[in-house]
């Protein structure tokens, strides 16, 4: 670490010193996938109903708002790794992920250009459906903002560390769900990319657990429970997509989860395979379950989540509170 609390970029280092992030790092150039060779013909707005189309849109402009903060997020995590000199596969496999985070969003500019042309940002609705569904984006992205102030403030406020450690547990929930994603598309625009995009995740989760690993090792007890925190957060940030909204941090209208609902199941029924809230929440369940040995030899609790009915250590987060998590 530089003498400087600030830090400095200058003088590098080219350090190795978890072989594992070193190698889920290098899979990234054989995993590498491009969207715009996707089979985009079978994504046009021609195949489907109006209501399917925006359907669509809508789960992916859902999406969107995780991986569009991606980019922002991974990207602030490895300027912030480069600055305090953490070991070079750290700031790689970040500068990596932060690309990810941009090939997740370009399939969802993409498809939604598409399918429903302008949506959400200059969509002109011409039914109820459609303008619920943009005012249920619209509420979303607002909170978005909220989230994104919390997270730039977070840098300053606490260890960084602690917000590394915080970017494994978006991973687990996204490997699982968006492999059944995959899986469940009939499309196969859907189908391709989500493989592709499950690939990506599985391999973010590895490197975030080695991120892990290697910074337990460095932190007390107190700090390790204030990570048991930082997993609560990031199932209350990622509800929206891979659960229902949690009303600890989401501020939505009355009848957002209504439409959220009918949207979705047009989009499965179209052939955008989104598993429902009840196997979105099963899926949650297996996926913490298969890690939470890993995590809790760490000597980090695992969070009581009621939600999704998983048992652990009770972390109280007041409505309002900021959430100081990690987007997919």
């Amino acid at each position: 670490m530089p003498d400087s609390d600030e830090g400095n970029v200058f003088p590098g280092n080219w350090d190795v010193v978890s072989e594992t992030l070193l190698r889920t790092y290098e899979l990234w150039f054989p995993q590498n996938w491009s969207p715009v060779d996707l089979p985009w013909d079978e994504c046009d707005a021609k195949n489907f109903s109006s209501d399917e189309a925006v359907a669509q849109a809508y789960w992916l402009s859902k999406l969107a708002l995780f991986e569009k903060s991606g980019i922002g997020a991974f990207g602030a995590a490895a300027v912030q790794a480069a600055t305090h000199q953490f070991e070079d596969p750290t700031k790689k496999f970040l500068s990596a992920v932060t690309f990810d985070e941009c090939r997740h969003d370009e399939v969802c500019r993409r498809a939604c250009a598409r399918v429903c042309p302008n949506f959400p940002y200059k969509f002109k609705p011409k039914t109820e459906l459609e303008a619920k569904a943009q005012a249920n984006i619209f509420a979303l992205y607002e909170n978005g903002s909220r989230y994104w102030s919390a997270f730039n403030q977070a840098w300053g406020k606490y260890p960084l560390e602690l917000i590394f450690s915080s970017f494994f547990f978006a991973e687990i929930g996204a490997q699982l769900i968006f492999r059944e994603v995959a899986e469940r598309s009939t499309n196969g625009v859907y189908a391709a990319a989500f493989t592709n995009i499950t690939r990506d995740e599985s391999r973010h989760l590895t490197g975030t657990l080695a991120m892990l690993e290697r910074l337990a090792d460095r932190m007390d007890a107190s700090q390790k429970a204030m990570i048991s925190r930082q997993l609560k957060h990031g199932f209350i940030y990622l509800s929206p997509l891979l659960f229902k909204p949690m009303e600890d941090f989401w501020k939505l209208p009355p009848d957002f989860f209504e439409y959220d609902q009918k949207l979705e199941y047009l989009a499965a029924k179209s052939g955008l395979g989104v598993p429902k809230v009840e196997e979105r929440s099963e899926d949650w369940m297996k996926a913490i379950t298969r890690h939470k040995s890993k995590i809790e030899d760490l000597g980090i609790p695992v969070p009581e989540i009621k939600e999704i009915g998983l048992a652990g250590l009770e972390v109280s987060v007041k409505k309002g509170d900021d959430i100081v998590a990690t987007p997919l």
